[in-house]
């Protein structure tokens, strides 16, 4: 197998994510003995130092153990680097079901009203002229999904920020990606953005600029409820198109 497909990343790199996403797919469950070697080297035609400088990228992630003299293993799930925004990425190519974005959901609702309310005490005017103008996007957007998903990203993104809790930033980085993945499954309809997302996003903004925590955080309650609506609606329409293949 020749393995040279993209020309502007290493082929490490390349390696690398081909073997992680088999993990994270389950291809390779926790437990698995990685074929040694000679074999790897065969298969995936590469250098010794490619692969192990591909090895050594999943180890650091915590996908793989490499034990002297009995072979490299792949670990749990629990010792997997899960905010690493690669193994996001992977996660993410994976079917509409994966359980890393019913997992992220579960997150934006433990972080993002709480965060919402601190942000209509701690914002700054330049914070608020952010999420201002992410939103003023959004209405721009119109009919363009994708621009009304970026500026959907940037909305939620700002708000996380204006918090001032030192201890979301990094979260917010690891996340980006996914939450990007998230958004345009859930946002794909541009009627229904403006019909109804644009709405619920207004009575949040509104609730921050107006100084009313109990109201942000209801507001962005109100709005991860709809987006959870989408999200399961995405998830049966991918099923129903997979039975009907």
């Amino acid at each position: 197998m020749s393995f040279l497909l993209d020309v502007k990343r290493t082929m490490s790199d390349q390696l690398a994510e081909d073997l992680g996403r088999q993990i994270v797919q389950g291809k390779l469950k926790p437990g698995d003995l990685l074929p040694n070697e000679t074999l790897l080297l065969e298969y995936y035609g590469v250098s010794r130092t490619v692969l192990r400088e591909a090895l050594q990228v999943l180890t650091a992630k915590g996908l793989l153990d490499s034990r002297q003299r009995k072979g490299t293993f792949v670990r749990p799930r629990e010792f997997w680097s899960q905010l690493d925004p690669l193994l996001l990425d992977w996660h993410i190519r994976l079917s509409g079901d994966d359980p890393a974005l019913h997992q992220l959901m579960e997150v934006r609702r433990i972080v993002e009203p709480p965060a919402a309310a601190l942000a209509t005490e701690r914002a700054t005017s330049l914070d608020k002229q952010k999420i201002a103008a992410a939103y003023k996007r959004m209405e721009a957007a119109e009919g363009q999904v994708e621009k009304f998903i970026l500026a959907d990203l940037e909305f939620h993104t700002s708000i996380l920020e204006a918090s001032k809790n030192q201890f979301l930033l990094p979260i917010i980085h690891a996340i980006r990606t996914t939450l990007l993945a998230s958004l345009r499954q859930t946002n794909p309809d541009a009627d229904e953005n403006r019909s109804i997302s644009l709405p619920l996003h207004a009575n949040i903004l509104h609730a921050i600029m107006s100084g009313n925590p109990a109201a942000a955080l209801i507001a962005m309650q109100e709005h991860l409820d709809d987006t959870q609506r989408r999200h399961y609606r995405a998830i049966k329409q991918h099923i129903g198109k997979l039975s009907q293949d």
